[in-house]
């Protein structure tokens, strides 16, 4: 599609026609992510009525929710790796005003600042400390829980900006660094929890071992300042939460699975936030993903509330 056709069709927007609105609509969302440019330039402009601020507002939405689509199939196709590519998948089809640049270089600061103090010499403990010094004492980042909850605090994202996060967002963007940084450090998908392992990568990765926890050498828990803890502790809390000591439950996550868990995380607090069609919505782009793990836990979402 020319540039010209494009404006072509921008111009018919405001049409009353219904039946004509609804083609230029599904004419310009066939040809995805290279039309929003036009559509930001034409919301700068002033003099527009509410009824065309509402279709722009619904064809931008329309337009991001594509580019996720296929971002999300070519992250899933590349093997999910990338976890904080996950985070902005997630981050974008949730908020259509995240500034994504700016998230990125917040993530890039962040990441140098605990680059700074890392050297090779330190043990994994060390590393741990670092970490928690520019999360917790430079950053003064928190966990929070608050009801109803709140979709920036699931977002890893969101955390970088605001300070606070659950125990999932929180949780997410400390890994995120630390893998980024060469670290380490695994997601952990408890029940109604999300923790880390610092992982000895050359027994973890064996495909025979018998136990969730073999060549995991501690976990950490972001959401408690990044405390240390041991595999008696955690066997406690799921003995506690009624769980007992399921293999699954002990094993370091896939990068897929974590952002899976992110999903429906964040679309709990969107169906608080802002009702069950939002949330549906926002569930329904990420379809592939969620149902890419045929074991994956179904109750992911940190809900009830985190004991």
């Amino acid at each position: 599609m020319s540039i010209s056709e494009i404006h072509a069709l921008l111009a018919l927007m405001d049409d009353p026609d219904e039946a004509v609105y609804t083609h230029v609509r599904e004419r310009l969302l066939s040809k995805g992510k290279d039309v929003l440019p036009y559509v930001d330039r034409i919301e700068t402009l002033d003099g527009k009525d509410d009824l065309i601020k509402g279709r722009l507002a619904l064809l931008r939405m329309g337009l991001q929710q594509t580019d996720v689509k296929e971002a999300l199939r070519s992250w899933m196709d590349d093997g999910g790796m990338d976890l904080w590519k996950g985070v902005e998948l997630v981050h974008a089809a949730s908020d259509s005003t995240w500034n994504h640049a700016e998230s990125n270089e917040r993530f890039e600061a962040l990441k140098k600042e605990v680059w700074l103090e890392l050297n090779e010499e330190q043990t994994a403990l060390e590393q741990v400390r670092i970490l928690n010094h520019v999360f917790f004492s430079l950053h003064q980042m928190e966990g929070v829980r608050r009801l109803p909850h709140v979709p920036m605090e699931a977002l890893p994202s969101g955390v970088l900006k605001d300070k606070k996060g659950n125990p999932i967002g929180l949780g997410v963007l400390y890994l995120a660094v630390a893998q980024s940084l060469g670290i380490p450090l695994r997601g952990v998908n408890l029940p109604n929890h999300f923790i880390l392992a610092y992982c000895d990568l050359a027994h973890v990765n064996e495909p025979n071992v018998s136990k969730g926890q073999s060549g995991i050498l501690f976990y950490i828990n972001p959401y408690s300042q990044g405390s240390v803890i041991g595999v008696d502790d955690v066997s406690e809390f799921l003995v506690q939460v009624g769980e007992g000591e399921p293999v699954p439950q002990w094993r370091p996550s896939h990068p897929m699975e974590i952002i899976q868990r992110l999903t429906r995380n964040v679309a709990f607090a969107i169906r608080e936030a802002s009702g069950e069609e939002r949330s549906n919505q926002f569930l329904k782009l990420f379809a592939p993903l969620l149902s890419a793990f045929e074991n994956a836990q179904e109750r992911s979402g940190d809900y009830p509330p985190i004991r």
